[in-house]
């Protein structure tokens, strides 16, 4: 519905980011405001939708066959900017998804309910912060990859 070669999938989870990243930020100003109960609210909820999203998403790339026939009618396809682009994409991607299951998990059993500031709280704040960027280099990734792959 984008008007490029993309599947509805593709086109919604290029949509996607442009909600991911300030739902992220305004996740993070309930930190800093001290409101921990609606920051692990924000992002068990977001973790949630984004773990079905994702997981539909894959299984649609699985069943058109991976993203090398998907973009097979670009006319980058097949050049090293098409394979760095999914290959850069795809470490983004992983490390976002490996570092951000870890911290829920991590956080959940070390933060008590409801949440304050403890032990675990440096590490929290370190690798939420490297969740952020790392989320936010997917999206750009992501975009730049939807754009070689299917608009052109």
């Amino acid at each position: 519905f984008l008007g490029t070669r993309g599947d509805f999938l593709m086109d919604i989870v290029v949509l996607s980011f442009g909600w991911i990243i300030p739902v992220l930020a305004w996740s993070y100003r309930t930190a800093k405001r001290r409101d921990y109960t609606q920051h692990k609210r924000i992002q068990v909820i977001l973790a949630a939708v984004l773990a079905v999203v994702v997981s539909i998403f894959e299984i649609d790339m699985r069943l058109s066959g991976g993203i090398f026939v998907m973009t097979k009618d670009s006319r980058f396809a097949g050049t090293p900017l098409m394979n760095v682009s999914i290959g850069v994409h795809l470490l983004c991607s992983v490390l976002t998804t490996i570092s951000w299951i870890a911290l829920i998990i991590l956080s959940l059993r070390r933060f008590p309910n409801p949440p304050v500031p403890g032990p675990f709280s440096r590490a929290h704040r370190f690798w939420g912060k490297f969740g952020m960027i790392a989320m936010a280099l997917t999206g750009i990734t992501g975009i730049e990859l939807y754009v070689v792959g299917f608009a052109f």
